[in-house]
């Protein structure tokens, strides 16, 4: 868990390529939000790829793997200038930098009771913003002008967390056997794990303008990159401040409705953002959606591994975290598209989206039965 949250010090790319390829390559908005949207793709597609991976070959290995070509992919993009190298480069690496995420919280399952999953996803996300702290300061320093040292910063970070995974012994690793009858097509069946991804899928589009519309409006600000290093470094202090604390209540309250007051959060934040136009206020908006992600990626997480067969975590968490794919896929298309029509469409649209999304999520959590998920 350690070496996951170091390995995110270095994962600040993705953000920051935003920037990058409008300030730096002078690529227009909508250029640069379809290179970002085949990075999506790429992340929905290898989400269920890695679930399959984890459920077959194991998590160590899983992760391991994922980490060398994620690696690879990043110290390639150091060099890339033309859009058909960032593209391709773009796909590559939605498709393996996230895989390790889907089967590490594949292996929590495996080694804790479903009582204790909350407690140890909410470790799992405050190691991975301990990493995003660091991960802020650093992109702010070089993202400005020496984008292929944060390219290498990633790449350095993901070999020496493969390393560590690799010193480990394996613990109850868990790979489903060659025989093992749960593939995607009783994954599919199953009308809660859909329900979830969808309302996940809309509430993860308006989270993700953090990194697509967020960027955009600090610069159509004329505050400098900075800026956004500051509101990724709030976004990671909040976390590391206030999760112990809010982990206990996390812990009493079912799954599901942890998740109707995250996505709530969330959009209400994001709404924020459409009154914001110096660096504290863009950070105090920050402080709200992060308590909203806090609450819902922990919530979520918990309740889809509570759905999922043994010999089928890894697949019901890669449908799963095809919504984060989905989301990168869509949100850059779908920010570019309001900010075109004015600031005020991206914003308020965000807050009306989460809200529908919390009172559905709030529903389905009032019809299940008290003692459930």
């Amino acid at each position: 868990m350690i070496g996951f949250g170091a390995s995110r010090i270095g994962a600040v790319l993705v953000p920051y390529l935003t920037l990058y390829l409008v300030t730096q390559l002078h690529l227009s908005v909508s250029t640069a939000g379809q290179v970002l949207s085949v990075f999506g793709a790429g992340w929905v597609l290898g989400q269920p790829l890695a679930g399959a991976a984890a459920d077959r070959i194991g998590r160590k290995s899983t992760i391991v793997v994922s980490l060398t070509l994620t690696a690879a992919a990043y110290g390639l993009l150091a060099r890339a200038t033309t859009v058909p190298e960032l593209v391709a480069l773009a796909a590559a690496i939605g498709l393996v930098f996230d895989a390790p995420r889907t089967a590490i919280t594949a292996w929590i399952a495996d080694l804790l009771p479903e009582q204790q999953r909350a407690r140890g996803y909410g470790l799992q996300y405050w190691m991975i913003n301990a990493g995003g702290a660091g991960s802020g300061i650093l992109g702010g320093y070089l993202a400005s002008s020496h984008m292929a040292w944060l390219c290498l910063v990633d790449a350095l970070t993901c070999l020496a967390f493969a390393a560590a995974i690799l010193a480990l012994p394996t613990i109850r690793d868990h790979p489903a056997s060659a025989t093992d009858p749960v593939g995607y097509r009783s994954v599919f069946a199953d009308w809660r794990l859909l329900s979830v991804t969808g309302l996940s899928l809309v509430t993860l589009t308006v989270y993700q303008q953090m990194v697509y519309g967020i960027p955009l409006a600090i610069h159509a600000d004329g505050l400098s990159p900075a800026v956004y290093g500051a509101v990724n470094v709030a976004n990671a202090l909040t976390v590391l401040a206030l999760q112990p604390l809010l982990q206990p209540r996390m812990d009493r309250t079912p799954p599901l409705w942890t998740c109707a007051a995250g996505a709530l959060a969330i959009g209400l934040g994001m709404g924020a953002n459409g009154l914001a136009h110096s660096a504290t206020a863009f950070i105090a908006a920050a402080i709200v959606w992060t308590l909203g992600e806090m609450a819902f990626c922990v919530g979520a997480a918990a309740y889809v591994a509570s759905l999922a067969p043994d010999g089928a975590r890894g697949r019901y968490l890669g449908v799963w975290g095809a919504a984060f794919g989905g989301s990168a896929l869509a949100a850059p298309l779908i920010g570019a598209a309001a900010l075109d029509r004015g600031p005020g469409w991206l914003w308020a649209g965000s807050t009306l989206l989460a809200s529908v999304c919390a009172a559905a999520l709030a529903l389905q959590a009032a019809r299940r039965r008290p003692n459930s998920a």
